[in-house]
């Protein structure tokens, strides 16, 4: 029997959610985005093979839905024709109902379905291929030409179609695409377009309203989460190798258990996390008494969120927990990885920048993805499953562009008779949650982070500062002077409070800085001073 893969995939997903600064407008897009396994694609394997269930298989049928989830769906089909005509209609639907969302659909070389292992080589083989074909085709801004001149949207500055009345009695122009978001919101809060993301999140659409609105009118502090499993890329590639079977319909039985598992453990992750900042946050934190976050993608590894900036890292810390304990858990999961000697669970890691409420949602976005980049080279140095997180507090207005961050708390020491000395770094992040606490990730784990904090928020018995703001912030001015005299201002603070809990700042050689194996500096120190203010109540530093 000769099968062909079809792959269709939502490509531009956090452009078309962050584009605006709305929040109602990001949980629009989040539904919009959700269409194409939720909706698009079903309508079309009903209208292209009349008759079409979930149930078919591909020995017996024309199609099968093989994976569906996170902005991406696989179907086989068998004929060739049928499988441009899927992609015809799946593509088309999105231009009609999502406009400025990305959709592109790739249909695989025919191959053997009797044959063991066809079906993971034209997976690989099409996925190879997906960018190039991505490549030659013009993107969806190219469908928005300005030509004849029209007003510019209020908010995701596209071409306007139309004037939409305000609540103070004026009107905006807003585009196509900023219309369709709200649309799938829905006018009010408890509009259909917030029943999928409240089911998420374990609670209600009108709840979860709430905290729409007390995310883009009330909390002074936003964070963008942008989490990802670890090597979830490889396990799929290989994970033929990792069936239990070596035909292809054990492959794909066990792919799509594997992936639904996968999703499942994202989505309670994210419950138990919010759930934790339910309990733990102060009740002036919290969204009416509902956890201040509001989850825009969760399908599959991937997690993007929107949260209270005072919530986001302790979020993500427990995010990051509760997604490696429950895949652990999963025997859809366990068992392939054992099977491929890959461990007995999954890790993930983390990105979180928090900006201001109304910082360009784009370039936060952007900034939280570096930020998870960075969170895995953690695995380069620790073996076994790790999940780490790397965060940022945006205090100006500058391009946030994390290389010039990174850069600008990036120093070099005067060596000897002028040669090129050690180079060090303010920073230590990424933070582990998870691994071997030794070697590279000595003075690097989340414990360590929060040790600092507290010693930095603790406060006496008289309720003052244990080691007073004043001190602290000499400290910081310091650290961009030079490391002797960050060092010898930090043993000044030791010495002149001895009860402050100033030991706590050190890393593992009781120094401000210590030597990582490669011979680079690193201190923690502005890592915890900048993390204080939105962890420090969560560290049990209060009085």
């Amino acid at each position: 029997m000769r099968v062909r893969l079809v792959l269709l995939e939502a490509w531009n997903i956090t452009r078309f959610i962050f584009v605006s600064n709305r929040r109602r407008e990001n949980a629009g897009a989040s539904e919009l985005i959700t269409y194409l396994d939720r909706k698009w694609v079903h309508e079309a394997l009903t209208a292209v093979f009349p008759g079409f269930t979930a149930a078919w298989r591909i020995e017996t049928a024309p199609a099968e839905l093989l994976l569906t989830g996170a902005g991406s769906v696989r179907v086989l089909v068998r004929d060739p024709s049928l499988a441009r005509k899927l992609v015809t209609e799946v593509t088309l639907s999105a231009l009609r109902e999502a406009p400025g969302l990305d959709v592109c659909g790739m249909v695989s070389a025919e191959f053997d379905w009797s044959l063991p292992g066809s079906l993971a080589l034209a997976a690989q083989s099409l996925h190879e291929g997906f960018a190039d074909a991505l490549a030659g085709r013009p993107g969806p801004d190219h469908r928005f030409q300005r030509l004849p001149v029209t007003d510019e949207c209020a908010t995701t500055g596209l071409p306007a179609s139309a004037e939409v009345r305000q609540p103070d009695g004026g009107s905006e122009p807003r585009s196509e695409e900023s219309l369709r978001k709200w649309d799938a919101y829905g006018r009010r809060d408890e509009g259909s377009g917030l029943t999928r993301l409240a089911a998420a999140a374990g609670t209600v659409p009108a709840v979860l309203g709430k905290v729409v609105t007390h995310l883009e009118e009330q909390a002074d502090w936003s964070a963008v989460v942008y989490a990802d499993g670890n090597g979830l890329g490889e396990v799929f590639r290989d994970f033929a190798d990792l069936a239990s079977g070596r035909g292809n319909r054990a492959y794909a039985d066990e792919l799509r258990a594997f992936s639904g598992r996968l999703t499942d453990c994202t989505q309670e992750a994210f419950r138990e996390a919010a759930a934790a900042l339910r309990r733990d946050l102060p009740a002036t934190q919290l969204a009416d008494g509902e956890a201040p976050v509001l989850p825009l993608v969760l399908g599959g590894d991937d997690v993007i969120a929107v949260c209270q900036g005072e919530a986001a890292l302790r979020f993500t810390e427990e995010y990051l927990r509760a997604f490696e304990r429950l895949t652990a858990q999963a025997a859809e999961i366990r068992e392939p990885l054992g099977r491929g000697g890959r461990g007995d669970s999954l890790s993930a890691c983390a990105g979180v920048a928090v900006v201001k409420r109304h910082f360009p949602f784009t370039a936060a976005a952007g900034l939280a993805y570096q930020l998870m980049r960075e969170a895995k080279v953690a695995r380069t140095h620790v073996s076994g499953p790790c999940s780490a997180m790397s965060f940022e507090i945006l205090y100006d207005s500058t391009d946030p562009e994390l290389g010039r961050l990174r850069a600008s708390t990036t120093f070099r020491e005067p060596g000897a008779g002028g040669s090129a000395g050690q180079v060090g770094r303010l920073v230590a992040q990424p933070y582990l949650l998870s691994g071997d606490p030794g070697g590279w990730a000595a003075g690097r784990h989340w414990d360590d982070l929060l040790r600092r904090v507290t010693a930095l928020s603790g406060f006496d018995a008289d309720g003052e500062r244990a080691l007073p703001a004043g001190q602290v912030h000499a400290l910081r001015e310091a650290l961009f002077i030079s490391r002797p005299v960050a060092e010898s201002r930090f043993q000044d603070l030791r010495t002149r409070y001895p009860d402050g809990g100033a030991d706590a700042l050190s890393g593992p050689g009781g120094a401000l800085f210590w030597e990582q194996p490669d011979g680079q500096l690193v201190s923690g120190l502005l890592d915890a001073m900048n993390a204080a203010p939105f962890i420090g109540s969560l560290a049990g530093s209060q009085p």
